[in-house]
This record gives structure tokens, sequence and C-alpha cells, in this order.
């Protein structure tokens, strides 16, 4: 399998007033085209901020970073943006679908602004996750699983080999928390390596691979081969 993502001896440090404080400690870390990794660790632990760091939305680190074979540090931000655009997904806690646009043109949304928008397409996406019934309501009229599952369709959109997911289910019941993980499930099994940070144990047995974030230091404690 292919690497999609390598991280060496990263660290992390913000600055808060005179003190500093280390967040992510020397980690390394990687995941290949078709794994599914959770990440655990309590609030505060640096979970998020290593997501943001693998898929280009911080840039203020040491260490290295290498993304589908290419090293991020000597890019600009416009290959970084572009990169992102393209191979990543995301999906964030709140699903951040724009109330004034349908479920498809949300969903279609990503491939629209690198200008191959194309309807058809999106609502190919839909049909094949079992949600072509709300293409066409606004968000304000479906349920929150809804909502959150239109969220992961958009982020695959561009048919990325990532999805970042940070915290996917911790908005949901139960219920529809399943729904979703299964979703994600689907997206693994058609071939992109997912990503997961969650607080839930529960959502992390879905994974293949299991990881702790505590005290800066990244530990890997359950793998299924």
């Amino acid at each position: 399998m292919d690497k999609i993502v390598k991280v060496e001896n990263l660290s992390k440090t913000y600055t808060q007033g005179h003190e500093q404080i280390l967040v992510l400690e020397n980690i390394d870390f990687e995941i290949k085209a078709g794994e599914f990794a959770a990440m655990l660790g309590p609030s505060g632990s640096g979970k998020s901020t290593f997501l943001n760091l693998i898929g280009l939305l911080d840039d203020c680190y040491s260490g290295g970073i290498t993304l589908f074979g290419s090293k991020i540090e000597p890019m600009g931000e416009t290959e970084k943006a572009e990169l992102r655009r393209k191979r990543v997904g995301f999906v964030f806690q709140f699903d951040s679908l724009l109330p004034e646009f349908t479920v498809l043109e949300n969903v279609d949304m990503p491939a629209a602004i690198i200008g191959h928008g194309d309807h058809a397409a999106a609502l190919a996406l839909l049909k094949r996750f079992g949600l072509e019934g709300i293409a066409h309501k606004f968000p304000m009229d479906i349920s929150g699983g809804e909502k959150q599952r239109a969220a992961i369709l958009r982020a695959l959109r561009n048919k990325p080999g990532l999805v970042i997911a940070d915290e996917p289910t911790g908005n949901l019941d139960r219920h529809n928390a399943g729904i979703v993980l299964e979703d994600l499930k689907k997206v693994n099994a058609n071939g992109a390596a997912v990503l997961m940070v969650t607080h839930n144990e529960e959502a992390a047995a879905c994974a293949d691979r299991v990881f702790h974030l505590s005290g800066g230091k990244l530990v890997e404690t359950r793998t299924r081969r």
C-alpha cells in the first residue's frame, strides 16, 4: 500500500503569555492507502492540532511531514492549497453546510471551487449513499444525522486520497453516529485513508489502528490487520 502520510519527529509549541507549551513532541506516524486510523486523547491534548498540521491548515512546527509522497516544508501556500483542495477531504464535528444552498449544491461545492462542478456527479454520490431523497432540500430542512452524512459526501466530492475527520460523531445521537461511522468505513473500503479524531471508544473501535495522544506523545494502542 502507498503511504499517504508520513510524519517524522513532529513537534508543535504554543506560546501562552511568557510560557512555551509543548503540545506535540517528536511524533512519528504514518498512514497508508486503505487504512482507517483513529486517535483518542483527552481534551486539549493536541489531537485537532495534529490533524490541522497534516491537513495543511497550520504550518508552524518542527520536524517533517510528507503527504502523498511530497514533503510539504518546501511548498508555498498556493501549492499547499491546491493539494488540500484536490487530495484531502475534511469532516468536522459540525457539518458547516452553507444554509443558502441545497444539499446537492453543498456536496458539489468542492468540485465547483476548482472548476469541475457537476450536479450529475454529485447526485450520483448521494445515490451511492442512499441520500438522493434530500438532494434538493436545504440544510435547515434535514436532520442532524443527514447534515453530517452530507458533509462526508462533500468531503468525498473530489475523490480525496485522505479523509480527515475531527469528532465526526461528536454532535450526534448513538443511532446517527453509527450511520456516519458506517459511511466512513465505506469511504475507507473504496481505498481512501481515513484519519479520525474522537473521544468515543466505541467509535474508535471501527478503525483498523487506534492511537492515543497524551502529554505530547502519540502511542499506537491497537492494530487490526
